[in-house]
């Protein structure tokens, strides 16, 4: 009896695997349009030749190659981006080459101190050293202004609308422009709004969150994992990696921290998806939890922790202009991100695959709430949204909440890797980064 029970269970076993099998054929048919087979076993007849060993060898074998086939796919459609040398390695996952034996001065002009609180600091998380974690160590940043005519490299925080006034400057000397906002909120401190025709020519290089910068600084990345995160794919599920999964509650589904109440799109969505779903709100514009989770970067909002869906509703509606919003306060929380920001197809290419919904893809506040519904009654629905984390990683890179700044880090990177195909930023090239008309939703 216990010999037949042996048997069964054997042949149990061998079914699973035979079954997750086709379905990884399956997988690569749809995908690729082709089988591929591993160690030349394409049939039910030579899997029933192998042993067990031999057996489960040949599955993980499989699953490395679904893996390696969800990765390749979702880097060739990266191919044809237009990117400095650091951005491909970035985003392309281009090889690193080795660092120049130079050492790079780099002024950061006129607000070190203000900068140095978040690049370096952290916000007072202990950190010192901004090249920490970093491929290049050659960089030496100074915040000594009367340096500018010396330094290799001279860096501009836009935001104020000003910019050096230098004469005789020095033509081997690189003027780096950064941006962390969208072109609606670039000059947010400035006194009066410059005119950029007087920027003309005047930058090398651009720092922002896009992809095509010659200085990539986004608030997050998506990066592919060296080997999927379960193991075994008939006992594993990817619950197991969806933070706070244990947690969620599914009394109330939505929530959002949100403290500017300013931005007129965001707050009229908000309202009218609130008449068909429930949605709680954190932070000053919320009606009863003002003095909860202020919204503040500084600080962390755990309570967010316990929601399925989190809204991430920016305050410009501009290309590639993702914050953290999306990499933490929704995926590093376990939350499924709902997207009111950059186009659908930004948001495609640049955030894990098939993890978010975008109100772009619904008619209205109504439907969305209806789907949200809907994906909440069924875990299998909502792992779905969560299947990328077997074979994905999403990073933190902005300086918020206790998360490492790489600021510094990429520009010292693009000095040490970067070419200078560019000598100078015209007019045109400029409005390309920061004109509204061209780059946002109005």
């Amino acid at each position: 009896m216990r010999l037949e029970l042996n048997q069964l269970n054997r042949k149990y076993f061998r079914i699973l695997y035979i079954i997750s099998f086709m379905s990884l054929a399956l997988y690569t048919v749809y995908e690729y349009g082709r089988v591929i087979s591993i160690n030349n076993i394409t049939g039910k007849n030579e899997l029933d030749s192998l042993s067990d060993r031999q057996l489960v060898e040949f599955f993980e074998n499989q699953r490395y190659l679904k893996h390696e086939l969800t990765v390749q796919s979702y880097y060739e459609k990266r191919k044809s981006w237009a990117t400095s040398n650091l951005g491909s390695i970035m985003y392309k996952n281009t090889p690193q080459p080795a660092p120049n034996n130079k050492t790079f001065v780099v002024l950061v002009w006129k607000y070190y101190d203000w900068l140095k609180n978040r690049h370096v600091k952290s916000f007072d998380h202990g950190r010192t050293d901004p090249l920490d974690e970093c491929s290049v160590k050659n960089c030496l940043f100074i915040g000594d202004n009367s340096k500018i005519h010396t330094a290799n490299a001279v860096l501009v925080h836009i935001q104020h609308g000003e910019i050096p006034a230098v004469s005789n400057r020095n033509p081997d000397q690189l003027w780096v422009f950064l941006s962390d906002e969208s072109p609606k909120n670039k000059f947010t401190m400035a006194r009066g709004q410059p005119n950029l025709a007087d920027w003309d020519h005047k930058f090398n290089w651009s720092m922002t969150y896009r992809s095509d910068a010659d200085v990539p600084v986004p608030y997050g990345r998506t990066l592919a994992l060296k080997s999927p995160l379960m193991r075994n794919t008939l006992s594993e599920t990817v619950a197991n990696y969806v933070p706070h999964w244990k947690y969620k509650r599914r009394d109330v589904l939505v929530t959002v921290l949100m403290s500017n109440c300013h931005v007129s799109d965001r707050m009229r969505y908000l309202k009218s998806l609130q008449k068909h779903i429930n949605v709680t709100v954190y932070g000053k514009c919320s009606e009863d939890n003002k003095k909860s989770c202020p919204g503040h970067f500084k600080e962390d909002c755990e309570v967010v922790n316990e929601y399925l869906f989190y809204l991430v509703f920016e305050n410009s509606q501009c290309r590639q202009y993702l914050t953290e919003k999306s990499f933490h306060n929704a995926y590093k929380k376990g939350a499924i991100p709902i997207i009111m920001g950059p186009p659908l197809e930004d948001c495609e290419n640049l955030l894990p695959p098939n993890s978010f919904l975008h109100v772009d893809n619904y008619d209205s506040a109504e439907f969305l709430a209806k789907d949200i519904m809907r994906i909440s009654k069924s875990d299998d629905s909502l792992l779905g949204y969560h299947q990328w984390r077997n074979d994905f990683e999403i990073v933190n890179e902005h300086g918020y909440f206790g998360s490492k700044s790489f600021h510094y880090c990429r520009l010292c990177e693009a000095l040490n890797y970067n070419n200078r195909t560019r000598t100078s930023y015209s007019l045109l090239d400029l409005e390309l980064f920061l004109d509204i008309k061209m780059l946002c939703k109005t």
